[in-house]
């Protein structure tokens, strides 16, 4: 089987306090993508689990061939720009449970410049 690579932005904002649970994943429309003749939920998208509530899927789910056990990321803070989709409607019930937004401004770093 040969093993294809997906260059995601990191939508992670901190390590800090981060709090991962497992869910069962399976697909749900709108939210899946097909790549490579597989189907994808992308790692960041927005899940609702029954027993969990809302949270941020950790690592890229496969579902072509039907529900996996996957990471949901339920406390912490993420990037909402950085996401497949923004979870702005969403940002007080993840707030309510300890997700939080952070800001994350795109720096550039000219290397070898040295300022006095």
């Amino acid at each position: 089987m040969v093993s294809t690579i997906h260059n995601r932005p990191n939508w992670l904002g901190s390590e800090v306090g981060m709090v991962l649970k497992t869910a069962t994943i399976s697909s749900v429309s709108g939210t899946t993508v097909t790549e490579n003749g597989r189907t994808i939920i992308k790692s960041g998208t927005l899940i609702t689990d029954t027993a969990l509530g809302k949270g941020l899927l950790y690592n890229d789910a496969d579902v072509t061939d039907g529900a996996v056990i996957k990471s949901i990321m339920i406390r912490g803070s993420y990037i909402d720009s950085k996401l497949p989709a923004t979870v702005a409607a969403s940002a007080t019930d993840l707030a309510a449970q300890g997700l939080y937004a952070i800001e994350y401004a795109d720096t550039t770093i000219a290397y070898g410049e040295v300022t006095e």
